[in-house]
């Protein structure tokens, strides 16, 4: 049997079992992509699924935790022997004389899981012999209505999103108040998960606040979250976003000044922000510039250098679409609904002529390919690596 070992050194504010487990699922997905698998199985049993929902039920959680360890992943993770006890395992092997070896550190109860596999499903054993049957039924029932939530979810998303970019999410206020409780904490955590592409280690309290202070209030109102998350509402629509010092007005902007951005090139906007690409040699689709996360421009109209910035009073451009109308940045972005606390946090690309690319909005009319152009340069807003 081949045995990898790995050193895991713990990190604060994560538990060691937490970060060996993270440890485990890169092995499992490391061995599927070299060897080309399709799934790998693990031996989770419906023992494990019990401790699992009484683990969540301690902490409070919500309809999925409740419904425990997943029988798929998206990850080709495949979970196939958690209608079968761990009895029932034991059972087999002994049967067959199919020798097994059992971790050490289960046997610790220094472990919230291990006290619960010891001496709560022991207590439990005494009201129902079947607890780990009933608990794993359960997570079964709520892992589907989970997923029914989760389709009805998906509709009001698209109902009561406005605007999606890399790193920020603009809401409907008024939608999403009209919307069920249950259903305004599921989308604030899935814009929350969009922006930040995760909503670990955001509490119940916190989506609270989020609803109480920002959601159910008229106008004006911020609200700070862990992880560089910023929540505020101008009007009619909710803005959930990264902080100025993670997200576009970091360093990667250089603020009213600029930072260059080469030809090819790119820009990161903060550690975990998206990055702003400059690429040569791409033929577009449509010649016309689209501006939201992509825009194609004419490289022979762009001049050097290139400067990544923020606003600046007086600025101004001709929207694409327009027909060469020139608008002032200001009005474009009252246009826009942009909060005023955000508007010095939207990226510009400039060139010597002027605003190339208000960045996820629009770009600039003077810059976009025409039937002359041979030479095209791809300014792309991104996640990815």
């Amino acid at each position: 049997v081949h045995v990898e070992r790995v050193c895991v050194v713990e990190q604060p504010g994560q538990t060691f079992q937490s970060q060996a487990r993270d440890a485990r699922y890169a092995f499992f997905a490391r061995v599927r992509r070299e060897h080309g698998l399709t799934a790998v199985a693990t031996g989770h049993t419906a023992d494990d699924q019990a401790e699992t929902v009484l683990l969540w039920l301690l902490r409070g959680a919500g309809m999925n935790g409740l419904a425990g360890i997943p029988a798929h992943r998206d990850d080709g993770i495949i979970r196939p022997l958690l209608g079968v006890t761990r009895e029932q395992v034991l059972d087999y092997l002994a049967s067959r004389g199919i020798a097994y070896r059992t971790d050490a550190s289960n046997a610790l109860r220094i472990y919230r899981r291990n006290r619960i596999r010891h001496e709560i499903m022991p207590l439990l054993r005494t009201f129902n012999p079947r607890i780990v049957q009933g608990l794993a039924r359960a997570a079964e029932i709520l892992a589907a209505e989970a997923a029914l939530l989760a389709d009805l979810e998906r509709d009001l998303w698209k109902a009561v999103v406005k605007d999606i970019v890399p790193g920020r999410v603009v809401l409907q206020g008024e939608r999403l108040a009209q919307e069920p409780l249950g259903f305004q904490r599921r989308l604030i955590r899935r814009a929350v998960r969009e922006v930040r592409g995760s909503a670990a280690g955001l509490t119940f309290q916190q989506v609270g606040d989020v609803l109480a202070r920002v959601v159910g209030v008229g106008h004006g109102r911020r609200l700070d979250l862990p992880g560089g998350i910023v929540v505020e509402r101008d009007g009619a629509l909710i803005t959930v976003g990264r902080r100025a010092t993670e997200g576009p007005a970091g360093a990667g902007v250089g603020g009213a000044t600029g930072s260059p951005l080469s030809i090819p090139g790119g820009i990161w906007f903060g550690e975990s922000g998206p990055h702003l690409l400059a690429l040569e040699g791409y033929q577009p689709v449509t010649g016309r510039a689209d501006g939201r996360s992509v825009l194609v421009v004419d490289a022979d109209r762009l001049g050097s250098p290139l400067i990544v910035r923020t606003w600046r009073p007086g600025d101004w451009f001709c929207p694409a679409g327009m027909k060469g109308h020139r608008k002032k940045l200001q009005d474009y972005f009252v246009d826009q609904k942009i909060p005023r606390t955000r508007r010095g946090e939207v990226p510009l690309v400039v060139a010597p002529a002027g605003i190339v690319w208000v960045v996820g909005y629009r770009g600039d009319e003077r810059f976009s390919p025409g039937e002359a152009t041979t030479r095209f340069v791809t300014l792309k807003l991104t996640k990815e690596e």
